[in-house]
Parts: C-alpha cells; structure tokens; sequence
C-alpha cells in the first residue's frame, strides 16, 4: 500500500507546564512516519525554507520518500497547552510556508499512491479549489479538517472557523478525519458518535473522529468507536495525524471498520506515551 501526505511540515515551538520545546514535525511527518513503521510506502510532499530541510531528515531516516517544495520561509506554530486536557490548546502561526499550487499537484504522480491525504496545518495552505482537481487525479482522497477551520488572524493567533464551502467540498473525500472541537464547529454537535453522523450528512463517505476518550467511525450506516489508552500530555502533539495514518494502514490490510478503529486507538495510545512521531 502506498500513501501519499500532502501539508507543510511545521517548526513546531511546544509549551507544556510552561517549559518551551522546539520539535520539527507537522502532520505529513507524523502520518508519514507512522504509515511507514507500519508497513505502507509513505510519500510526503511539502514545502519549506531550505535551511531548515536539514531538520526533517527523520523523514528519510524512516524510509519516507520526500518531495520538499521551494519556499521562502517555513512554517512555524507555537503550541501552548495550558491545562492537562489534551484538547486544550492555544495556537499561533509564528510563520507561514507558500501555500501549494495546482503545479504542485503534479509531483503526485511519480508517487503511484492507493490513497493521497492532504493534511495542512492552516486555512489558505491547500486551497480548497485543489482538491476538485485532486479527486479526480486519486482512488482514494482523504482529507484533515485542520487545515481549512483553522484561520491565522493577523497577530497570529490560530483560531477555528466554520467552513463557508464545507457543502461544496466535502463531498470530494472518501475519508474526513476532525476532532472534536472542529465537528462541534462544523455541526453544533458534542457527543462523538452524534457529531460524526452529522458531519457525515455534510458529504464525506466515511468520517474518522478523535475526542479525548478514543476515536469514532461512521460510514452513513453504523458508527464504530474504540478508546484510547492512559497517554502523556508531552505525547498529545501528533495524535489525530497518527489516528488517520494508522486507520488508512489498517484499512488497507483488509480490516474491517471496527478492526481499524481499535488498531488506529492502539497504535495512537502507543505514540501518545512520549513526544515526536510513533517509533514503531
């Protein structure tokens, strides 16, 4: 099974219990690397300043095969977490990579991959007129909602907004992964398995949502929910690009949906026990 991830990686600035960590990921590195230590060929393509192409070696070291863009700049987010919760998290965009290009798209096609997840880190980084065109170029078009509700206001701060086109777009994909907070947004819907059904009726034919307590799986007809396991806050950075990876990987060994739920849940619980992308 080959995958291919699609996002800027990020120079990532973590504030935990108020000590401040610089880790170099985004969610192409931690999809990436959790696809490939489970077995699938992981492709990433993305963008950033050449001086800091270096610092994202964990890619190659991995075995991931990886197009890195030119860009002037990177993009960097400064996490702040200020409770235990896991869900609690104050974002803002230190800097910004160039957004990808219709151009850009055609680097896919060296690739050869089953599924393509685009996986951006802010609205405008993947403009959504892109992934019309995507659809039509990939069996299987995944997407993170990330990357379209959360909106760099001009002093940087991240915050998560409706998505004017989500009726327009989202019938595009064949697999939407939110989290909670951003089907809440998306639909007015909290309980997880409720807010999953609602954001299915929007057009995604399989919905994959993450809470704090595990991961939930519609797909129009039933809903499929498996828990996570204790976790670190440290480990929390990575969590729903891991969920998807480790669910896309599963689904491509033949699991059924349930199966890929509880292995996405096991496999996240795992990685959520330290920082950085799943070991393996």
């Amino acid at each position: 099974m080959r995958i291919a991830f699609i996002g800027h990686v990020c120079v990532d600035k973590n504030v935990v219990r108020g000590e401040t960590e610089t880790l170099h990921g985004g969610g192409v590195v931690h999809g990436g690397i959790t696809a490939q230590r489970l077995g699938a060929q992981a492709n990433v393509l993305t963008k950033c300043a050449e001086a800091d192409r270096p610092f994202f070696r964990h890619l190659g070291e991995a075995g991931v095969e990886t197009v890195f863009l030119p860009s002037p700049a990177s993009t960097s987010i400064r996490n702040v977490y200020p409770s235990e919760s896991p869900d609690d998290r104050q974002s803002s965009l230190i800097s910004r990579a160039a957004p990808f290009t219709e151009a850009d798209l055609d680097c896919l096609a060296a690739f050869q991959a089953d599924v393509v997840h685009v996986n951006p880190l802010w609205f405008g980084e993947f403009p959504p007129d892109l992934l019309e065109i995507l659809c039509k170029r990939v069996a299987f078009l995944a997407a993170d909602a990330q990357g379209f509700l959360r909106v760099a206001e001009r002093d940087g701060r991240m915050v998560h907004r409706d998505f004017a086109a989500k009726r327009a777009v989202l019938p595009l994909l064949d697999l939407f992964k939110v989290d909670s907070k951003e089907a809440f947004l998306l639909t007015g819907e909290e309980e997880p398995v409720r807010a999953a059904k609602t954001v299915h009726a929007l057009g995604p034919k399989l919905v994959l949502l993450t809470h704090q307590g595990g991961v939930c799986v519609f797909d129009g007809q039933e809903s499929y929910e498996a828990a996570f396991g204790s976790y670190t806050l440290e480990g929390r950075t990575g969590r729903g690009d891991t969920c998807t990876a480790s669910f896309l990987v599963a689904r491509g060994r033949g699991m059924n949906l349930q199966a890929a739920a509880s292995f996405a849940a096991e496999i996240t619980t795992r990685k959520m026990q330290y920082r950085g992308p799943f070991r393996g």
